[in-house]
């Protein structure tokens, strides 16, 4: 047997808010490549291995104005179950100016707790530039876990930066990916997959929301 064979592979949890990630291709102008976006996460190309667990807000339900936007989302939702993500869900609710609030933090927060006590992972890898995270990091780093933050490098303030184990900067993942098209047809959040950025750089990009779903998923 071979020392690739044998060689301990590094278990890594990873927990992603969707709306974050999506904000941050967009302001690259890109749209995700949710498959590199894994790979990324998890290192896979280096050996690692592990989960990567999405959290959506989706449209209200019972609500006219919003059924086609979540239909479109489920579809979303269904493409990741099927493409080896974990999705957790919640539902929005109106803010009666034409939008929605779905806020998933106090999802992750809690999830986050329990799924490394279940999960054991070497490293835990959250997806956010939400500084109301910092505390939790903290608390993760002082049972033993090794907490990274995934964004985008300038866009993590001092109380996040300063709580990580480490900043992986997304910026230079999500430039490669397709760029967003100013048509109708909008991009797809899923595009074609593309090698995957070395582990240690981060993808910079939010593309665009997940209402502007793939045309493979129509």
């Amino acid at each position: 047997m071979s020392k690739e064979e044998t060689a301990p592979r590094e278990k890594i949890l990873a927990l992603v808010d969707e709306s974050n990630l999506l904000a941050a291709a967009r302001s690259c102008n890109r749209s995700p490549d949710w498959l590199s976006v894994k790979d990324f996460l998890l290192d896979e190309s280096n050996g690692g291995e592990g989960e990567v667990v999405v959290y959506v807000g989706l449209p209200p339900v019972f609500v006219a104005e919003f059924q086609d936007q979540r239909a479109r989302k489920l579809r979303f939702v269904h493409w990741l179950k099927t493409h080896g993500f974990l999705v957790v869900t919640k539902d929005g609710a109106p803010t009666g100016d034409g939008h929605y609030k779905a806020d998933v933090d106090l999802l992750m927060v809690v999830e986050a707790m329990e799924l490394v006590q279940r999960f054991r992972p070497e490293s835990l890898v959250l997806v956010t530039n939400d500084p109301d995270f910092a505390h939790l990091i903290g608390y993760l780093r002082r049972g033993g876990i090794r907490v990274e933050v995934a964004a985008i490098d300038s866009a993590v303030g001092g109380d996040l930066r300063g709580s990580a184990s480490n900043i992986l900067d997304l910026k230079p993942l999500l430039t490669r990916f397709e760029s967003l098209r100013p048509t109708n047809d909008g991009p797809s959040q899923v595009a074609e997959a593309k090698p995957s950025a070395p582990r240690f750089t981060d993808p910079e990009a939010l593309a665009r929301e997940s209402e502007e779903l793939p045309q493979a998923l129509s």
